[in-house]
């Protein structure tokens, strides 16, 4: 347990990012309970006697723990979240084998932190498309007027926009985590658990597609008085909930007997008192060379300290910035040279609440040209141009995937370091025939 405790204090800035993203979303978030039911199995499974030290070393999982305390360090230097979030959560479970006999009871509630991780937002865009085309079909039956664009819902009382918080993403995930942890411990048949996952998945997302319905259905009768209109987040969760009784009601009738109940002890097998110290040896150096808590010790944290123009990109995790130039004519009138030092949670150019467009103006036109990102901008009668790059190692790229790939192929070499190239111009039409001539380039 203390090897865990010590990973955990190591490697803070990962905790960080996860909390972020994971705990303050600013509403409910199932991330509360994921690591306290986590906990309990592992306190039911000693209780019972399922936990046995390995007594000897094992080369499978000695390999797993080094490839993951690799892969943690390759993905932290590199700045890539998923790659950081899989890579903690493969550690852990590595870690588990190392020390533990292994067995599917033992893996399960580490493999159950996967919830945890923030990952998951990846499938928001998907549940979205999805969830409009559902609401879309339910709609045609209605027989109110809709017509639909993108994630934009239009009935005669008004426009709906099934925006990230509306893709039915968390009901997907409490349904997941859920239906995986009854699973586990109430269902032997694989048959009977593939199906009882399957319609605890189906439910939650017909859930969220009612749930939409309804709203646009409400909003259309109460002609937007509705104060579903501006809050609805509870509205989803009475619809939620009494699925999620039906569903464990049926459970029951799925169910075999608790596979962590009492009746598991195997008081045949010995259990030694303490692991192989061999394998606690391995596990500790890989925790230790694989700490992002003292990486970071190494790397400089300072702070913006010159005062740099108005007109800039909203910008707010990076380490310092340098104004370049500010000039007239054919160049930009403003150049900023963002750094960032490679630190977890503010330490790439790509991070998600970095914004390359300057508050007020918005986005009319964007064009990939060379190694710059080209945007037209516009704030009421004014029309202006940017252009930004990414940079590592003196290499530039205006692609997100590239850039990615480069930072972990730096990361290789402990380079972390990134530059963000960004300039703006209010001259439009010379910087549009540069634009041009950069292009014939």
């Amino acid at each position: 347990m203390l090897i865990f405790v010590l990973f955990a204090f190591l490697n803070i800035p990962i905790l960080k990012t996860i909390w972020e993203n994971s705990f303050d979303d600013g509403t409910y978030s199932h991330a509360y309970l994921i690591p306290i039911i986590s906990i309990y199995l592992y306190y039911n499974l000693a209780k019972i006697g399922q936990l046995r030290y390995r007594e000897q070393v094992s080369v499978l999982p000695v390999l797993l723990v080094i490839a993951s305390a690799a892969l943690l360090f390759v993905m932290s230097s590199a700045q890539i979240s998923l790659g950081y979030w899989a890579a903690t959560l493969a550690i852990l479970l590595s870690s588990i084998m190392l020390i533990y006999r292994t067995n599917w009871q033992l893996i399960f509630p580490t493999l159950f932190l996967a919830f945890l991780m923030p990952g998951w937002g990846l499938l928001t865009a998907t549940l979205q498309k999805v969830s409009t085309s559902a609401v879309t079909f339910l709609m045609s039956y209605s027989g109110i007027p809709t017509f639909v664009e993108d994630n934009f819902v239009t009935i005669p009382a008004g426009v709906f926009e099934i925006a990230g918080g509306c893709s039915g993403l968390r009901y997907l995930i409490v349904s997941l985590a859920i239906s995986s942890l009854f699973s586990f411990l109430y269902i032997k048949n694989t048959k009977k658990a593939l199906l009882f996952f399957t319609v605890a998945i189906l439910g939650a997302l017909i859930t969220n597609w009612i749930r939409i319905t309804a709203l646009i259905l409400i909003g259309e009768y109460t002609n937007m008085q509705s104060d579903l209109m501006t809050d609805h987040n509870v509205f989803g969760w009475y619809l939620y909930i009494p699925f999620m009784f039906l569903l464990f009601m049926w459970g029951n009738k799925l169910a075999d007997h608790d596979l962590l109940s009492d009746t598991a002890i195997n008081a045949a097998s010995p259990s030694s008192v303490y692991p192989a110290r061999v394998n606690t040896l391995i596990l500790f150096v890989a925790i230790i060379i694989s700490s992002t808590a003292l990486k970071s010790l190494f790397l400089n944290d300072l702070s913006l300290s010159t005062k740099i123009s108005e007109i800039k990109p909203m910008i707010k995790r990076y380490t310092t910035v340098e104004q370049i130039s500010s000039s007239t004519g054919n160049t930009p009138d403003i150049y900023l040279k963002y750094f960032f030092n490679g630190t977890l949670g503010n330490g790439k150019p790509m991070a998600h609440d970095n914004i390359y467009i300057p508050l007020g103006w918005h986005e009319i036109g964007e064009e990939i040209i060379g190694d710059w990102n080209y945007i037209t901008i516009a704030k009421q009668n004014k029309v202006a141009l940017i252009r930004y790059s990414f940079d590592i190692n003196n290499q530039k790229t205006a692609y997100a995937g590239v850039f990615k790939k480069q930072r972990i192929k730096a990361a290789l070499s402990g380079q972390s370091e990134t530059y963000l190239h960004w300039q703006y111009s209010h001259c439009l039409s010379d910087c549009v025939e540069e634009k041009k001539l950069n292009k014939t380039k």
